[in-house]
């Protein structure tokens, strides 16, 4: 008896050990990471090993750092979303009004706040006002400009009386002074209704590393938008408009390279995101030249560029979505090396869930979400390292839409 006891406080004290070196090996790890997220519908806070909650008993959606740090806003409210700052050096929070869509200004304080067709500005750093600046009452869709200078504004949806749809316009919204009114000056119209183009509302806009082109999608209505949406490349100076493919209505879907002007976009129609999804590179804007990385029998979905030539990619075997999770076919992380032509798994399939959300961090971790049977958590990968630390566990489970999520619901890095 004596020796079984010996033995079983023996095997503890090992395993203590490898508990408390696997927990130091994390540590390390984890160093400069930081993320707002939410935790059964709260907001949490971990940076680091440490976490903790921000909030308690409420419906939280859609954390966002501003760029250096010092604030997050979160979208609070179930059916009619509040829009709060967190404030990191003092933990206060502060409700700044409704709203849906809120996007913080590039290095700086300022954000933009989308309420109904509302546009209106603020900025966070001044507590004791509360005041928003409405600088715009028909806005579908918006982004800052690279610089900060001002915003890039669609125009929201517009019925005409006798049947069919007002052409989509795009302005540029700047501050005209500390007293003077923004000015709102047209950017460019978008073509109207024909049989090759149909759009009645835009995504953000992204820009590439050089500032020439500006990539968004354009959206026909809600059903149709569904299934198929038009990538469209338009020049920064209005001149020229291109459309470069066919695609679901997902922001994280189109990618600018990180310092040059290829775009990585998944090119494919139907809802389902299992099938027909093929993860393409448009190297020649203006010749439209473009090659799919995908191999056939997989479908590919969120992916993140590493570096200049290479691509982390959710893949998974090509399967039409089915209602019966049992039937559905799940992702693993894949490294795309567009010198080589070489395809390599980071991550191995397990029974019942999948990784998503591929993210390359500051510190080269490849953070990415395994989800599955209604649970999801964060995990971090090291280059070269054969398997994966659990930096966030219990991550509220973005719901499902024919095999995507929208996981900037419940997650954003400090970057």
């Amino acid at each position: 008896m004596r020796k079984r006891l010996a033995g079983l406080i023996i095997a503890a004290a090992v395993g203590v050990q490898m508990v408390m070196a696997t927990g130091a090996a994390a540590e390390g790890e984890l160093d400069a990471l930081q993320a707002g997220f939410i935790r059964n519908n709260n907001l949490w806070l971990a940076v680091k090993e440490v976490q903790k909650p921000l909030t308690k008993q409420e419906y939280i959606r859609s954390p966002q750092w501003s760029d250096d740090g010092k604030w997050m806003t979160f979208l609070r409210g179930e059916n009619r979303p509040e829009v709060w700052t967190y404030e990191a050096a003092t933990g206060g929070m502060r409700k700044l009004g409704e709203g849906s869509n809120v996007k913080w200004a590039p290095g700086g304080h300022r954000l933009a706040i989308l309420s109904g067709r509302m546009l209106s500005v603020m900025s966070a750093d001044r507590p004791n006002d509360h005041s928003q600046e409405q600088i715009m009452d028909n806005a579908g869709e918006f982004s800052w400009l690279p610089d900060g200078s001002g915003l890039l504004v669609s125009t929201a949806p517009e019925l005409r009386p006798e049947g069919g749809w007002d052409p989509i316009e795009l302005y540029v919204l700047k501050p005209g002074g500390p007293s003077a009114a923004w000015t709102k000056q047209l950017f460019y119209r978008l073509p109207g209704q024909s049989d090759d183009f149909f759009a009645i509302q835009t995504s953000p806009f992204k820009w590439s590393p050089d500032g020439s082109w500006i990539a968004f999608i354009a959206k026909p209505t809600a059903s149709l938008s569904s299934d198929a949406n038009a990538l469209i490349l338009l020049s920064s100076d209005g001149r020229s408009f291109v459309k470069a493919g066919e695609m679901l209505g997902y922001t994280d879907w189109f990618q600018w390279a990180p310092a040059s002007n290829k775009l990585a976009f998944v090119d494919g129609t139907g809802r389902d995101a299992s099938l027909n999804k093929k993860l393409t590179i448009l190297e020649d804007i203006a010749a439209l030249t473009k090659h799919v990385v995908t191999p056939a029998g997989y479908a590919d979905n969120d992916f993140a560029w590493d570096r200049e030539d290479a691509l982390i990619v959710s893949r998974r075997k090509e399967a039409a979505w089915s209602s019966d999770e049992e039937e559905r076919t799940l992702p693993v992380l894949t490294r795309v090396d567009l010198r080589t032509g070489r395809h390599k798994n980071l991550t191995r399939a397990i029974d019942g869930y999948g990784d998503y959300a591929p993210t390359i961090m500051k510190n080269g971790l490849l953070a990415y979400i395994q989800a599955g049977q209604g649970s999801a958590e964060v995990k971090l990968l090291k280059a070269g390292a054969r398997s994966s630390i659990t930096w966030i566990p219990k991550l509220t489970a973005a719901e499902d839409y024919y095999g995507r999520s929208n996981w900037s619901e419940m997650l954003d890095y400090l970057e």
